[in-house]
């Protein structure tokens, strides 16, 4: 496990909740300026606001619903106060306005036909509406429309579950049975609290732990697993973590270099992609699964402070090959993240007081006053060996080995300590 110095130049061994708030704070800032100077927002009339794919790219006038909907969860979770609802209020008075507004808002009429029917096959996508369920989920009832978007949107997912239990990547009640689909939709209607039916999670269950599962992309599993622990599936808990244990094993050596996933799918005539961050995901599992256990292994903290690393930084957080903008939608689930770790952190005491435990030796082992100690103990055990055995005329050169061994014993302390640090 690495020791990272972050903010304030304290050192962390993990995350805890000082970290987490710093975090929180410096991924919400960046959605603020998004919002506040982004040409994607100018351009709306009234008190109206929207967000696109990329955070830092505040000239690109792009608007969609991966960006809008990571923009509400993000001040949602982030610290929610009198200005953050007031920006998510316009954010969600534009996605209730949206089918009628973007076509308004067209160059031609060309482009405003273009742009109603990229609405209509957007509407029926199951990715970007589960990620709008979810990020509304949130949000605080005192949003006005929030209800009424919220049970438009499950309307529309209800009325598109398949037969056999599930959903297909399109909400129109046809096509097959998707995995990343079905659970991208299970964990929003359930942070929704909206009941979930038997069928669907009896669905995924059986994708994700059944015999074909091995079939099944790794990364489509990391994400259908998280998903399950939204749910109330007791009497599959025993093989979800036997397939998190598998997983882990799988992945966890890939968890040194930040890359994510493309999943491609098919909506209307046309390719699309949803990008799969499945380290935050698997982050994510372990955090729910053993918040006082796995969640201090190296492998994860490592990662975690990786993340965090990038994000508090000023070059902010992407995986290089997906390019060199920060995602919106990243940067949602990287939230996402630290919320539920703050949530377990807080609702956990036991994972409170290791994660304050473990940063606290390690700044005390990073501190002067430790090295100090210790070589003034290295110096004392020698020069009082030595000067009781010059003094007593009867001793031999042996009876001053379990002396000298003891000031080995800290010298050793002294490499360990710098390891430590390391």
């Amino acid at each position: 496990m690495s020791t990272r110095l972050l903010p304030a130049v304290r050192a962390y061994r993990c995350v805890d909740e000082d970290l987490v708030r710093i975090s929180l704070s410096a991924v919400r800032r960046r959605f603020e300026v998004l919002l506040a100077v982004g040409v994607q927002a100018k351009q709306l009339p009234g008190q109206l606001i929207a967000a696109g794919q990329y955070l830092d790219r505040h000239g690109f006038d792009q608007r969609g619903l991966f960006g809008t909907a990571a923009a509400i969860l993000v001040l949602a979770q982030a610290g929610q106060d009198e200005k953050s609802i007031e920006t998510i209020q316009a954010l969600v008075d534009y996605l209730h306005d949206r089918a009628e507004l973007e076509p308004r808002l067209a160059a031609s009429p060309e482009e405003a036909v273009e742009i109603s029917r990229r609405i209509e096959v957007e509407q029926l996508d199951t990715f970007k509406t589960a990620d709008l369920v979810f990020a509304l989920s949130f949000v605080p009832a005192v949003v006005s429309r929030r209800d009424e978007l919220l049970r438009s949107l499950t309307r529309r997912i209800d009325q598109a579950r398949l037969p056999q239990g599930g959903w297909a990547t399109r909400l129109d009640g046809s096509g097959e049975f998707n995995a990343l689909a079905t659970a991208h939709v299970l964990r929003a209607i359930r942070a929704a609290a909206v009941p979930v039916r038997s069928g669907d999670t009896d669905a995924l269950v059986e994708s994700v732990l059944g015999g074909e599962a091995r079939d099944l992309d790794k990364y489509v599993r990391c994400f259908a697993l998280l998903a399950l622990t939204y749910c109330d599936i007791k009497e599959h808990r025993s093989a979800i973590e036997h397939e998190f244990r598998r997983l882990t094993r799988e992945l966890r050596a890939d968890l040194g270099v930040l890359a994510e996933a493309n999943y491609e799918y098919t909506a209307g005539r046309r390719q699309y992609y949803v990008r799969i961050p499945w380290q935050l995901y698997l982050v994510e599992l372990t955090v729910r699964l053993h918040p006082t256990g796995r969640f201090f292994h190296s492998y994860v903290q490592d990662h975690l402070l990786q993340v965090v690393d990038a994000v508090t930084s000023p070059e902010g957080f992407r995986y290089p090959a997906s390019g060199s903008a920060q995602s919106t939608r990243t940067y949602g689930t990287v939230c996402n993240l630290l919320h539920e770790i703050h949530q377990r952190l807080t609702s956990v005491p036991r994972m409170r007081m290791a994660s304050r435990t473990i940063n606290s030796v390690t700044r005390f082992a990073y501190s002067k006053a430790a090295a100090t100690a210790l070589w003034l103990s290295i110096s004392a055990v020698v020069v009082i060996t030595t000067v009781q055995w010059w003094l007593d005329d009867k001793s031999s050169a042996a009876e001053l080995t379990p002396n000298f061994l003891a000031t080995f014993v800290l010298v050793l302390g002294q490499i360990a300590l710098n390891r430590v640090r390391r």
